[in-house]
């Protein structure tokens, strides 16, 4: 980043708070952040629901496919949501969770917690909102790219040495984003606020829009 000519007039505060946005941009993270979020990883292959249709699908698996729902999963459990993706997958095919037979709907996750949990963004690759999040304590659902697919892994932490921590749900680990995934690896990432237990807002209806409406967002 490079800065116009500095004016006689400037203040030395002013080009303190110029200096410091420079590193701040230049080093995202921060030079001695670290934060890690406690959650075990968990296994779409895993052979106690690998093998379970996603959704209504005729060909897409929970081993092959289900790498959404089982980092949602994997969030849901440390929110105190005890559930797992074949438990998962079966209430969002049986409660209009999916669209086009295999596609998550994001906000079917406010509905299946009772409201304990809600899905909050979906939003661009923005690090400033990862590093707000997982400070906050909570984990972010990111989608990032597996041999030229889509693929969801879930943000679990940063530091400064090994950069984003991720769980693998195609893997079932939990690894260093970029020890697996090449820059740009992060397209855009899922957002979650866990809330009271005080029921859901508004009518309690699954929006049919939000995806739709957030990848137009996402295209601008």
């Amino acid at each position: 980043m490079k800065f116009p000519r500095l004016t006689p007039g400037l203040r030395p505060a002013v080009l303190a708070a110029a200096i410091a946005m420079t590193t701040a941009l230049s080093n995202p993270l921060g030079a001695t952040a670290e934060t890690t979020i406690e959650i075990a990883p968990m296994n779409q292959q895993d052979g106690a629901w690998a093998g379970a249709r996603l959704g209504t699908s005729p060909t897409e698996t929970i081993g092959s496919a289900g790498c959404a729902i089982a980092a949602v999963t994997m969030m849901l459990r440390y929110y105190g949501i005890n559930t797992d993706p074949g438990a998962f997958n079966a209430w969002l095919t049986a409660n209009g969770g999916y669209a086009f037979d295999d596609q998550l709907i994001w906000n079917a996750v406010t509905i299946y917690s009772g409201g304990r949990v809600s899905f909050s963004g979906w939003l661009g690759p923005d690090l400033g909102v990862i590093e707000a999040e997982l400070d906050a304590g909570r984990p972010v659902v990111a989608e990032v790219q597996l041999a030229g697919n889509q693929h969801f892994v879930l943000l679990t932490g940063y530091s400064s040495q090994t950069g984003l921590l991720i769980n693998d749900p195609w893997f079932g680990d939990s690894v260093p984003l970029g020890a697996r995934y090449a820059d740009p690896s992060i397209m855009s990432i899922r957002t979650f606020m866990p809330t009271e237990p005080s029921g859901l807002r508004g009518d309690g209806q699954v929006n049919w829009l939000a995806n739709a409406i957030s990848a137009v967002q996402l295209a601008r």
